[in-house]
């Protein structure tokens, strides 16, 4: 197992929703070989196992943070408050924080966790992203190597 893993989540049944799924197939091949890209889509705990034994982790997710389709944001969980009245921080923030706290809880979180959100501008049905979020995807791939290369 690689050291280092990029996951994208999301549903690709619900276009901007599905961003980080179709940034991690825009990166096929852009990654260092010892960077494990995966698909997360939406599987919530099922990722636990892909955390464990990791040094660093870069999720690729939708967030609704009332932004302009496409913008895009790096943080770190542990930069986010989590309370009833903060804004969501990911379309299904509960799924990934979850994970995280649960990875906590078992020890096998990495300390070095790292989210890089797309602001989505449709949730409608479909599989393909608006023009906006798919015009997002350079920048998503520029924060994910800067993540990888230590800048």
């Amino acid at each position: 197992m690689s050291g280092c893993a990029v996951i994208g989540i999301g549903n690709i049944l619900m276009s901007d929703e599905g961003v980080g799924v179709h940034a991690a197939r825009y990166l096929e091949g852009e990654l260092p070989h010892d960077v494990e890209l995966l698909e997360g889509a939406v599987y919530g705990m099922d990722l636990l196992p892909y955390l464990e034994g990791r040094d660093k982790v870069i999720f690729i997710d939708a967030i609704d943070a009332g932004d302009e389709p496409g913008a895009v944001f790096r943080f770190s969980p542990w930069e986010v408050k989590r309370d009833r009245n903060s804004p969501s921080v990911s379309v299904h923030d509960l799924g990934l924080f979850e994970l995280i706290s649960a990875a906590r809880v078992l020890d096998h979180c990495p300390d070095d966790l790292v989210v890089i959100a797309v602001q989505v501008g449709s949730m409608e049905v479909g599989m393909e992203l608006s023009r906006e979020v798919r015009g997002s995807l350079p920048h998503v791939r520029r924060l994910v190597l800067e993540e990888l290369n230590g800048k």
